[in-house]
């Protein structure tokens, strides 16, 4: 249940550890956590493209690796053709895959989900879930959450281009 993850949330912040590690071994728990989840994310995005793309998109994964400020990130991807055509309205500029992130800033307890990759950990807020993960089980229960990132991702790429990024179904 999501309010048992919040629970070892609060516990780890209140004992410096992440699910009972402590210093280096955190990060090989989150590496552990990135695997339990990968499986539940990339459902989650196949799902998505089968019910939504028509089956047009592709689903990758970065596996967790630098962030390039001491901290750690891993990241599962959806892009398709139509989202790869077509430039941000605002900047101009091309437009990210929607993208389920995982991330473990330097200095951080513990890691966190979020919509997107990279965050800046300094910012006033982090709009992120507490990546309680510690099995099977524990990583199945993210599925809701896991669909709350995604369809906010897809949501993001067709404010930042138009409608016409979402295949239309065959009349």
């Amino acid at each position: 249940m999501w309010v048992d993850g919040i629970r070892r949330h609060l516990k780890d912040l209140q004992e410096d550890m992440y699910e009972g590690a402590s210093g280096a071994e955190r990060s090989a728990r989150y590496v552990a956590a990135f695997e339990l989840l990968t499986p539940v994310a990339v459902d989650v995005l196949q799902e998505v493209n089968a019910s939504l793309l028509r089956g047009t998109g592709d689903v990758s994964l970065q596996a967790p690796g630098p962030d390039g400020h001491d901290g750690l990130v891993g990241s599962w991807h959806l892009t398709w053709p139509e989202l790869a055509e077509v430039s941000n309205r605002m900047t101009g500029r091309g437009l990210l895959p929607v993208t389920i992130g995982a991330i473990f800033p330097a200095g951080f307890t513990h890691p966190h989900l979020v919509a997107g990759g990279p965050v800046d950990p300094r910012a006033a807020s982090l709009v992120a879930w507490p990546m309680q993960v510690a099995s099977a089980e524990g990583a199945e229960q993210q599925r809701p959450l896991l669909w709350a990132i995604a369809t906010a991702e897809l949501h993001d790429r067709i404010y930042q281009s138009t409608w016409r990024i979402v295949p239309q179904p065959p009349r």
